[in-house]
């Protein structure tokens, strides 16, 4: 109820309404014990939405800028920071990269920063102890803000490692229930989520001891969820010989609950598809929307596009219809095959939110030739602030928000109207600010003030009230509602 925006990335800030049922005269009737005789009704519409669909907008794109490998890129203090592997003098992972096979004679986590996102700089390396590990793969971090200082930075990688070590953690995992485990681990094949740990994100120290055991090549998100008192993790799963996305949880950073799934291949979806990458971020400043931009692979062409996902919970996901919201670039652009998506979604120069992503101009599985591992690249995916995605009135539609507690000052909206087009918006029960009192909203707009009667007067009449919005569209699009 109390917001600062609305961000429409699903229905949540909408009510579905219901019908109410009336007599001639009026009167409605409830459905429990209606007076005798019966008698005929009709249906009259109570605040049921219509008219409107929501539809993922598209990044605009721009690169390459230079990559080293990274997945994760933060906005810290002024500067964009990110932490990678460098193995033997490489850094790029994968399947057949010289990172990730034979003897790692050399193992260096390598910080970079950037004040623009463009022109970066390393500006720490570090080399670690990783005895007996191989196939590093799947590399992120996360700053703990729950852990002893010493361990407050922290970078999270999978591994293999060989029989004899960490027996009593694979027997353990092997005694689990089929549906709590990973085919793809035995007692010959083994794979774990490992971690090293900084105080100040440039002197490390690795963990040898897998903080849980599972497969994870790719995308691996960390984070403490302070409302559950936990961690969460979102990483790759293979289910079905398809790619599918998961979740596990943990109250000590070395006890994971098993990941369970929480975006996979659905039905609606063509048989040739994986939900690989992750992408989770949280919207810049509002942190109650969560989002995900997986990547979707596509087997026919081995080709991919990354989606928008949203959740209120973080464990039920859904896809936000509108199709990909990143498509492969031109026939001859360095990203005209193959993207993997990044994170995190952060502001991204004046009035912009972006996250990075990576391309190459080759099919996912085609032989990677050294000139295939130098065509890996890095870009931006960026949109205008607060518009990743619109409630769309394509012809006349309405809706009423979920009670909000506006602050005493103005109601600024952003959106998208054509000359033809419109938004009125009223404020229910209130003399005046009704829907048809609003002066029309129309153009282009990021930061409107919504008037009535030519007034812009503060909100002072429903300051500290909860009140439900009105919005009336016609051929418009609507990204945000500013509350505060």
């Amino acid at each position: 109820m109390d917001k600062s925006k609305i961000l429409f990335v699903d229905w949540r800030d909408i009510l579905c309404g219901r019908l109410e049922w009336r007599t001639a005269e009026g009167a409605r009737l409830g459905v429990a014990n209606p007076p005798e005789p019966p008698v005929p009704l009709h249906a009259h519409p109570y605040r049921v939405p219509h008219g409107i669909r929501l539809e993922a907008q598209p990044a605009t794109t721009e690169g390459p800028v230079g990559w080293k490998g990274w997945g994760r890129i933060i906005r810290d203090g002024g500067n964009y920071r990110s932490w990678h592997f460098e193995i033997n003098g490489h850094s790029k992972l994968g399947s057949g990269s010289a990172a990730h096979t034979g003897q790692p004679d050399s193992v260096f986590i390598c910080g970079v920063e950037s004040a623009d996102g463009f022109e970066w700089r390393e500006v720490s390396r570090c080399r670690i102890q990783v005895p007996s590990q191989r196939g590093f793969d799947g590399v992120s971090f996360f700053i703990d803000p729950v852990a002893p200082p010493e361990e407050r930075y922290k970078l999270v990688y999978c591994a293999t490692f060989p029989e004899g070590a960490h027996d009593d953690m694979v027997r353990a995992y092997l005694e689990r229930p089929a549906r709590h485990r990973d085919e793809r681990i035995s007692w010959e094949r083994r794979y774990g989520l490992f971690c090293a740990v900084s105080a100040d994100g440039e002197s490390w120290t690795s963990v040898n001891k897998p903080f849980a055991l599972h497969p994870s090549d790719t995308d691996t998100t960390v984070l403490w969820e302070e409302h559950l008192g936990k961690y969460v993790m979102y990483t790759r799963m293979f289910e079905n010989a398809r790619r599918w996305i998961g979740r596990a949880e943990a109250v000590d950073f070395r006890e994971w609950s098993p990941v369970a799934p929480v975006v996979w291949p659905g039905p609606a979806a063509p048989p040739d598809r994986d939900y690989y990458l992750n992408g989770y971020s949280r919207y810049p400043g509002l942190a109650e929307y969560q989002l995900m931009f997986p990547m979707v692979y596509q087997r026919f062409t081995e080709r991919s596009d990354i989606h928008l996902f949203s959740s209120g919970d973080g464990v039920t996901w859904s896809e936000v219809p509108g199709g990909p919201v990143i498509r492969p670039g031109a026939p001859d652009a360095w990203d005209s095959e193959f993207l993997g998506s990044g994170k995190d979604l952060m502001p991204f120069g004046p009035d912009r939110v972006a996250i990075p992503y990576s391309g190459t101009s080759f099919p996912h599985k085609y032989p990677r030739f050294q000139s295939v591992w130098d065509s890996f690249d890095m870009g931006w995916a960026s949109w205008q602030r607060d518009r990743i995605c619109a409630v769309v009135a394509d012809g006349e539609g309405e809706f009423w928000t979920q009670p909000v507690l506006p602050a005493a000052g103005r109601i600024r909206l952003n959106y998208r109207a054509p000359t033809a087009g419109v938004i009125h918006v009223g404020i229910e029960g209130v003399d005046g600010r009704s829907a048809a009192d609003c002066d029309p909203l129309t153009g282009d707009q990021i930061d409107r003030v919504v008037t009535w009667g030519g007034a812009a007067d503060p909100l002072t009449e429903v300051q500290g009230k909860p009140v439900t919005l009105h919005i009336r569209m016609r051929c418009a699009e609507l990204f945000c509602l500013d509350l505060s």
